[in-house]
């Protein structure tokens, strides 16, 4: 085991060995900054280069290991009170004020309160707000603060009428946002309206009574603005393996990670903290993310999307295995039986089968059981340990793979993990082929459970199904050992600390999503599972899984590595 050292003030930059070194807890006391731009002012910290510098955060001893930052997107929004109903057209718009001294405002609204609204003819109830733009400007409408159940549109008209812009769910959920640089200087219009499958917005906008029926109705939150956009810029610095967590409250509605090189490391304008572990001391808001650090070096993180105060809660932590009790474990169960699914999202205790149930379905006998285990474990063997020493920034990877065939069942002791082999939905109630109980970046919890169910992967057709690409050529034990021990090796990546990536990447990863089957199973050029072509799958650089909201390249490889590094104890 490598010694632990303190690193003190000046050592900091010495950041080369610290990938070789235990390095002693942080201070877990906060800290609380304010942003060193005024709060009227913007562009002083708008690039990574220009960032503030948070010295004391970080993973020294000398250092604390979190901090709040209270900072403010300028303009701050001027609150206003929406104009008497009616107010559906032009002409009878809410002056916001914007272009005579105020640049942004805020208001809650109501849709369906106007004559002809739900209490009117029901042709529709539309809000129209009135500001004075320049040429050059850009204009901000977002009903993003809007309850959750709110369906609003919003649109942008200018002073003649025509629509500019009009957006229905970019806000997020059902809320409506758009961004519209404006070529000339004059008065402008916002409308906020209900959605309809007639038709959301009115047919005339001179006429309140246009609207087209059918339109959603309730309350919202409106932020309306005329002004260049703002970005604040916190500098952070990071040691190889070090966990990184942001979350955002208030005012900004996008947090960014910029590496070192200055390229984006990931960015987030939604909460991705939902399968966080409740041991996992990662903050967790509106907005959050979680970065791993593969290098050593300045990073930056941006909070845009916004404008008013906020306040930006950032942790750095070295990964769990660093102080557990003992090295991550991984036990293989292959035999079924009952199986706990709620930590899955099931409903309880469930009866599973094992393996052997599912063998005569590529055309394998119980005779075959042992030497299809023996191909999953190598597999996992490599993915999970073997890989993660040689490619990795970790050079301290330590972890343990064990299985039902060949050893004790010792899951519920300090360090170890279950992956279930077995099952099928109708027995689980589960509808994944893979389920992971969390996905912990640092892997800061390590008894949890993860499922591999065999019923899909084992049918006789379908997307996911290994006998698509079985044939009399097919060396069927090596490529179904293959195929479940790389979804075997993904669910793993899970509890280690990686997300999804896009399966719609020429990249072939671990940790693709469901729906590139062949690159995740590692059939060859030749479409035949099980023959001399079939292709290594490991873990790898990737975009992140447009599903999740998250954009940027994860380093699957080195999330894995540093979530399963060696106890410092």
């Amino acid at each position: 085991m490598n010694p632990m050292i303190r690193r003190g003030l000046f050592a900091v930059s010495a950041v080369t060995f610290a990938s070789l070194l235990c390095v002693p807890a942080a201070s877990a006391a906060g800290l609380s900054y304010t942003e060193s731009e005024p709060a009227t002012a913007a562009g002083r910290n708008d690039s990574p280069a220009a960032a503030q510098r948070l010295y004391a955060l970080g993973t020294a001893g000398w250092q604390q290991s979190t901090a709040t930052v209270h900072g403010t997107l300028s303009p701050t929004p001027v609150a206003i009170t929406t104009g008497a109903e009616d107010n559906g057209s032009l002409d009878l718009a809410t002056a916001t004020g914007i272009g005579s001294g105020v640049s942004a405002i805020t208001t809650s609204g109501q849709l369906g309160d106007g004559p002809h609204g739900d209490l009117g003819d029901k042709t529709g109830d539309f809000d129209f707000y009135k500001l004075s733009g320049t040429a050059g400007q850009t204009v901000t409408v977002s009903t993003a603060g809007s309850a959750a159940s709110t369906n609003t549109v919003v649109g942008l008209y200018d002073g003649s009428g025509v629509l500019l812009a009009s957006d229905d769910n970019s806000g997020g959920g059902l809320a409506g946002k758009l961004t519209y640089a404006l070529t000339a200087t004059g008065d402008y219009y916002v409308v906020v309206a209900g959605e309809s499958a007639a038709g959301s917005l009115p047919a005339d906008p001179h006429n309140s009574g246009s609207g087209h029926g059918g339109a959603e109705t309730g309350a919202y939150q409106l932020l309306i603005a005329s002004a260049p956009a703002d970005k604040d810029f916190y500098a952070v610095q990071l040691v190889k393996g070090d966990v990184l967590g942001g979350s955002l409250a208030t005012g900004g509605k996008r947090l960014t990670v910029v590496k070192p090189d200055g390229t984006q490391a990931v960015s987030s304008g939604l909460v991705t903290s939902t399968k966080l572990p409740a041991s996992s001391p990662l903050p967790r808001g509106a907005v959050d993310l979680a970065y791993v650090a593969d290098r050593s070096g300045w990073y930056s993180v941006s909070v845009t999307d916004g404008f008013g105060p906020y306040d930006l809660t950032l942790g750095t932590f070295r990964p769990g295995t660093e102080s557990a009790a003992a090295p991550q474990t991984f036990f293989l169960d292959f035999d079924g039986g009952q199986i706990d699914t709620t930590p899955l999202g099931g409903s309880g205790v469930k009866q599973l089968s094992g393996l052997a149930a599912y063998l005569p379905n590529w055309g394998l006998t119980a005779a075959d059981e042992s030497a299809v285990i023996d191909k999953v474990v190598a597999v996992v063997s490599e993915n999970v340990k073997s890989d993660l020493r040689a490619r990795s920034s970790n050079p301290n990877v330590d972890v343990r793979i064990r299985n039902s065939r060949d050893d004790a069942d010792t899951f519920g002791s300090a360090g170890v993990s279950r992956v279930v082999i077995g099952g099928g939905t109708a027995e689980s109630g589960i509808g994944r082929i893979g389920s992971a109980q969390s996905i912990d970046p640092g892997n800061f919890a390590q008894q949890e459970t993860a499922l591999v169910q065999l019923d899909r992967i084992s049918a006789a057709g379908g997307a996911s199904s290994i006998n698509r690409y079985l044939t009399a050529d097919s060396n069927r034990i090596a490529f179904v050992g293959q195929a479940i021990g790389n979804l075997v090796s993904r669910e793993i990546g899970h509890l280690a600390g990686d997300y999804d990536t896009d399966p719609a990447s020429p990249v072939a990863n671990l940790m693709d999503a469901d729906g590139n089957f062949p690159a995740l199973y590692g059939v060859g050029a030749d479409g035949i599972g099980g023959t001399a072509d079939d292709v290594d799958v490991d873990f790898a650089k990737d975009a992140y899984n447009p599903a999740l909201g998250l954009t940027g390249t994860q380093d699957t490889l080195n999330v894995a590595a540093w979530g399963l590094t060696e106890p410092c104890n």
